[in-house]
């Protein structure tokens, strides 16, 4: 058949777009071919909310911008005006009872925010009735504001650089979508400290780990996931006692005290059997270990995560959790969203030991994905402090350890002996 001629700015036919092009079917429909990539957006798929779970996969090893830390979670929608689609990040901070005069207050009161937005570029399938939206357009920006927490950072003028950035993989699940994005930053120079500046005064500086310090690659993982199709039961937090909690402003009541709603983040668990003592759980809680750890750790680890369990017992559950390893060769990443992980971290220097970061549903405190990072050299300073600086101790001890007793020369060893009184 001829070529149909297209009018400038009209909208080209779904097949032609979309020609020779690779199909994954998951929670959207998603199309590749070459660097281009098209998320297929049917009509349900607009003003519907996803989970935008991001992961900064790779880093500096420095200044927060740690590789397999989590980044801030949110609920997002494609919104579509005339022939754009917007990638709203929802304002869910604020809410009142759907389809009462409160809930229109709400929405007339508070504004989401625009993370991204894309032209749409097909005429409707005709039997999804779906369009094509470029995931380039929408994906290939700064939409976690990595380039504004450099500049703070550093004090120093970084910017994203979309002409060398690329989506460098494309997955579809039935549970998820996943895009991983190269992103560039960089600088055209770097500032030094001026001489004279008062005291206390901030100063640049510039990342140390990198070859050049005017040019970095921040590897952004972004899940796009349904949301759970019924909220989890939230559970009010008691400021007596320390959560990690989430909270809302729900306007649904004007008589309560305060419109302030607090629920404690935890993990959703329901007996198999509920009227047994102690029940399996629906749905386990599985840690899977990440392969960047080292196989000599793998079994404490384990361990360790397992021993819980005892705790969980103690409310009625029996193996509430279990512990798997990540193949080699497996072609999923820990990082995907509902996917919780304990994964290796070796940064520039020692920040934190280990953290526990978690992305949690906002409407009730259900966390629904979790990535354990350790660090390797707060370890290994641990037992650099063990090898050089208290077994010193004993050089402190007029007696030597002739003067020492027998358990505290064994605790010496073992690097738990104080002589701080002596």
């Amino acid at each position: 058949a001829p070529a149909v001629a297209v009018a400038p700015g009209a909208l080209r036919p779904f097949a032609e777009v979309i020609k020779d092009a690779n199909r994954s079917d998951g929670v959207l429909t998603v199309w590749q071919k070459d660097d281009k990539v098209w998320l297929e957006l049917k009509p349900s798929d607009l003003d519907t909310p996803f989970f935008l779970s991001p992961k900064l996969k790779s880093g500096i090893g420095e200044r927060g911008f740690y590789g397999g830390s989590m980044e801030d979670s949110g609920i997002v929608e494609f919104r579509r005006i005339y022939n754009q689609v917007q990638l709203v990040w929802s304002n869910i901070g604020y809410v009142a009872k759907a389809g009462t005069p409160e809930a229109r207050a709400i929405e007339a009161g508070y504004s989401p925010s625009l993370l991204a937005s894309a032209p749409v570029l097909s005429l409707p399938e005709p039997e999804r009735k779906s369009v094509l939206v470029e995931a380039n357009t929408l994906f290939l920006a700064d939409l976690l504001g990595f380039g504004m927490d450099l500049q703070r950072s550093y004090r120093q003028g970084y910017a994203f650089d979309p002409r060398n950035s690329a989506i460098t993989k494309v997955r579809a699940t039935p549970d998820i979508v996943v895009l991983d994005v190269l992103g560039h930053y960089a600088t055209a120079s770097i500032s030094v400290p001026q001489p004279n500046t008062p005291p206390g005064a901030p100063q640049p500086s510039a990342p140390r780990s990198l070859p050049d310090p005017r040019s970095l690659f921040l590897n952004i993982h972004y899940s796009l996931a349904r949301l759970p199709a019924e909220p989890m039961h939230g559970r009010k937090a008691d400021p007596r006692v320390g959560y990690f909690e989430s909270g809302r402003f729900d306007f649904s009541d004007d008589l309560a005290r305060t419109p302030r709603q607090r629920f404690v983040n935890r993990w959703r668990l329901e007996k198999k059997d509920p009227a047994a003592a102690l029940s399996e759980p629906v749905r386990p809680i599985v840690y899977w270990i990440d392969r960047t750890v080292p196989l000599k750790y793998r079994a404490t680890i384990t361990a360790g995560v397992l021993e819980w369990n005892k705790a969980f017992e103690k409310i009625g559950f029996k193996d509430a959790i279990e512990v798997k390893v990540q193949p080699d060769d497996a072609d999923w990443d820990t990082l995907d969203f509902g996917r919780a992980s304990i994964r290796w971290m070796t940064n520039a220097s020692p920040t934190f030991g280990a953290i526990g970061p978690s992305h949690v549903d906002p409407r009730s405190g259900e966390i629904l994905d979790a990535d354990i990072g350790i660090e390797s050299l707060s370890s290994r300073n641990i037992r650099a402090a063990r090898s050089q600086v208290l077994a010193s101790s004993s050089l402190d001890n007029p007696f030597g350890d002739a003067g020492m007793t027998a358990d505290q020369r064994r605790l010496l060893a073992e690097g738990r002996f104080c002589d701080y009184d002596q």
